[in-house]
């Protein structure tokens, strides 16, 4: 069996920074409902379910693995990322509520002392002091609503709301005669995230309206269990293209016995998909083909991939698409030591968290992986990551949607030519 990496530690300090966190938020809502003079139960209920979604994030790590959710367990721990989340937006807005009140506080008491009043200690606030805490408190909290608003559109609207990224291509030694071909790339379905088959059917919808002429998936078919695919398993059926459908896998693709993985492999297989397991494939015509080579996960603390083998019989001077779920793979192994093209990855999931705006393109995900979303380039070669359709973990997306990317791939003498 090929474990996952052990986060008990990151499931322990998760769940501190969640508990401390609630604990402000709380005590900081438990005073502005004595303020307001609100019935007891406004403050009593968050209480109860801070503790019960507590118990329910540690029962998450203990019983199974954040990164391996599927069911019921992904349900539990996205109602808890649901109560979680917005805090750490919360927060914010209460700090420099906070922050401002305090500085206002000491301004006046400074008043005070140069003016030789009573000390500010003694006396009763002000009227207009009563009147500009109220009024910071009641914004305060009806800003604090945004943050929940931000999550919960991350979990219902954002989650399927799929993006179509095109991106053309020069291919330095692909033939003439295949200049314009296209290829969709789909990654990191993770079937234990959905709860039924819709959402994939609606990516296939928008797959078979682009028409390509290849299609290839890199890896994360499942979060763990094969048996996760049957979710998902007749939309897969359906994907096809003129050229073929290939697929590698991922690391959760691993993280099974190997009974269970041999039933996922042969599953995928059945359900039509050409995957390449550090082998290739040709596709084209004799005279003008390229080549889609496919490599097992390599990172991720697992090494199943073999790049030389998958390349075994690529020529030198043969246009490459290779396959390999991990990005790291690039820096590594790809990158002035093969002739590889171009290397087609997922993995990252884009961090399922940034912003995307006006060409600006941030996220935590950047501080973990050098290449971690689009497109990349060193020298004559290229990696492209892939967003994903999925997500592991909280079933959220925040400014990072799912994406659909298709490449247009481009003969350098068409693209002179066009220049």
């Amino acid at each position: 069996m090929n474990t996952a990496p052990n986060i008990l530690i990151f499931g322990i300090v998760v769940t501190l920074i969640f508990v401390i966190l609630d604990v402000y938020v709380l005590t900081s809502w438990s005073r502005f409902t004595k303020r307001n003079a609100m019935h007891p139960l406004w403050r009593r209920i968050p209480w109860i379910l801070s503790a019960v979604f507590v118990v329910a994030t540690v029962w998450v790590f203990y019983r199974r693995h954040a990164f391996r959710l599927d069911g019921f367990d992904a349900v539990l721990f996205g109602l808890s990322s649901l109560w979680f989340l917005p805090k750490f937006g919360i927060v914010l807005v209460l700090l420099l509520r906070d922050v401002f009140s305090g500085a206002m506080r000491l301004l006046h008491w400074k008043g005070e002392r140069k003016a030789e009043h009573v000390s500010h200690s003694d006396s009763p606030l002000p009227p207009t002091e009563t009147s500009r805490r109220a009024f910071l408190g009641k914004s305060a909290w009806s800003l604090a609503a945004v943050p929940y608003v931000m999550v919960g559109n991350g979990m219902w609207r954002t989650l399927y709301d799929y993006r179509v990224y095109p991106v053309e291509l020069t291919v330095p030694t692909l033939p003439a005669a295949l200049d314009g071909i296209t290829i969709v790339q789909i990654s990191d379905i993770h079937a234990g995230s959905y709860i039924d088959h819709r959402p994939l059917q609606e990516a296939r919808r928008i797959i078979d309206g682009l028409r390509p002429d290849a299609i290839v998936i890199t890896g994360d078919f499942v979060n763990s269990k094969p048996s996760e695919l049957s979710v998902v398993a007749q939309v897969i059926a359906k994907i096809h293209a003129p050229m073929g459908v290939f697929a590698t896998l991922g690391n959760h693709d691993h993280y099974h016995s190997p009974t269970e993985h041999r039933e996922l492999v042969s599953g995928l297989r059945t359900l039509g998909l050409d995957l390449l397991i550090n082998e290739h494939r040709r596709i084209g015509t004799q005279d003008a083909s390229l080549v889609i080579a496919g490599v097992d996960n390599i990172g991720f603390r697992q090494r199943f991939g073999d790049v030389h083998q998958a390349l075994h019989g690529v020529a030198d001077d043969e246009p490459t698409i290779l396959l390999a779920h991990d990005p790291t793979l690039w820096d590594r192994e790809i990158v002035g030591q093969t002739s590889v093209d171009v290397m087609l990855s997922g993995h990252t999931h884009g961090g399922q968290f940034g912003v995307q705006a006006l060409g600006f393109e941030w996220s935590p995900a950047q501080y973990v992986y050098e290449q971690w979303a689009g497109l990349y380039r060193k020298g004559q070669q290229v990696v492209y990551v892939n967003r994903g359709l999925g997500t592991v973990g909280p079933p959220i997306r925040i400014g990072i949607p799912p994406e659909i990317t298709i490449f247009t791939l481009r003969a350098p003498s068409a693209s002179a030519g066009m220049a």
